[in-house]
């Protein structure tokens, strides 16, 4: 099943407010980062709680993701370059460790590699 990065976002919010740890009972941070194993009906995540330190293996169904899926977007002057993000797999394996150097937050990787760009 290919899911865009949309509805991978909508997915990891939909886990993030439902998820509780079950050792201090506080909220899990979910971010793509998390995610360990994509296939067809499922997928797993790895999640650490940030109060206790506890580690969560999360099994997730995709049953019903269909519907959340995001209509394509027509060519038009609105469309935005994130709408049609296509990567090569060397790109999305570069992409992937800065997201996991950075904790999962786009915030911290877009700070951390665009300190080298001049400022305005």
């Amino acid at each position: 099943m290919d899911i865009d990065p949309h509805t991978l976002q909508q997915i990891l919010q939909r886990i993030y407010q439902q998820m509780r740890c079950p050792q201090c009972g506080k909220r899990v941070p979910v971010d793509f980062s998390s995610v360990r194993v994509m296939a067809d009906q499922a997928m797993l995540l790895q999640l650490k709680c940030d109060m206790c330190n506890a580690y969560i293996v999360l099994h997730a169904s995709l049953q019903g993701v269909e519907a959340l899926n995001a209509q394509p977007y027509k060519e038009d002057i609105t469309a935005n370059v994130s709408t049609s993000l296509e990567l090569n797999k060397e790109e999305l394996a570069m992409l992937r460790k800065g997201l996991t150097e950075a904790g999962g937050s786009f915030e911290e990787l877009f700070h951390k590699y665009g300190s080298t760009s001049p400022s305005s």
